[in-house]
């Protein structure tokens, strides 16, 4: 199910989903290529991320974008194309650098539209015709690309650290603030502890790990808390960890 909540961005209801429906013009089910959400008519309609203006007109018949009225697209920097479509007038150019948030337009009801809306869509390819036919839920792409730059994001915040285990290279961890984090079951296992997941937090040797991080689908935990559950030294010299046992 699609839980990406547009209302963060102005947008106070979604009047058409992802997916098949009745066209509203011939009454045939057809496939919905993007989602249709509302403000008030004319009112900005700004970039959900950062690209580079590939379309910015009328969508013309072969075009890729025949019926979808005043049409910007955007390349974002996976190379998908975000479109944004039926637009009462156009603010951006093509060769255009855009920031996300940056205003491209106003909501309209050009070309083949029922009302005044914006016809979202996303599309994995960019070309050929502006990658007409390669749409995926727009939704569900808006809500794992930002949760994908967030991480990343975290992810250049944070220092990332050579770990030892017995003077021997093992893996990295990142030190975050003062507190050096490194992965909870590699090394636990390696050292020949025994991990375990009630649901809710882990343990190893039956002592509860706290302060710990999930990044990217590996549980991350301060280092120092190796010394009590499994009994080992620590030694930290400025630059990389040691785990001495």
């Amino acid at each position: 199910m699609n839980t990406f909540d547009w209302s963060k961005y102005g947008f106070v209801r979604v009047t058409s989903p992802y997916g098949w429906r009745n066209d509203p013009f011939n009454g045939k089910k057809v496939c919905h290529t993007g989602v249709d959400v509302v403000k008030l008519h004319q009112a900005p309609i700004h970039a959900f991320a950062a690209g580079e203006v590939v379309h910015a007109s009328m969508g013309a018949a072969g075009s890729g974008f025949g019926g979808f009225g005043n049409v910007v697209a955007i390349k974002d920097s996976n190379g998908h194309l975000q479109c944004y479509a039926h637009l009462d007038s156009i603010g951006v150019t093509v060769g255009q650098i855009v920031k996300e948030g940056q205003e491209l337009g106003k909501q309209g009801t050009t070309g083949r539209s029922t009302g005044s809306h914006l016809h979202f869509e996303v599309r994995s390819k960019a070309s050929p015709s502006l990658g007409f036919g390669h749409h995926i839920d727009p939704g569900h792409y808006l809500s794992n690309f930002f949760s994908a730059h967030t991480q990343s994001k975290n992810k250049k915040e944070c220092k990332t650290v050579p770990i030892r285990l017995n003077n021997q290279a093992f893996c990295e961890g990142f030190l975050e603030g003062s507190i050096t984090y490194a992965p909870l079951r590699a090394i636990s296992e390696q050292l020949g502890a025994r991990v375990t997941w009630n649901g809710k937090e882990a343990a190893v040797n039956g002592t509860r790990i706290l302060g710990g991080k999930l990044i990217n689908g590996r549980t991350y935990i301060p280092v120092r808390a190796f010394e009590e559950a499994i009994q080992v030294k620590v030694v930290w010299n400025g630059q990389e960890v040691n785990i001495m046992q």
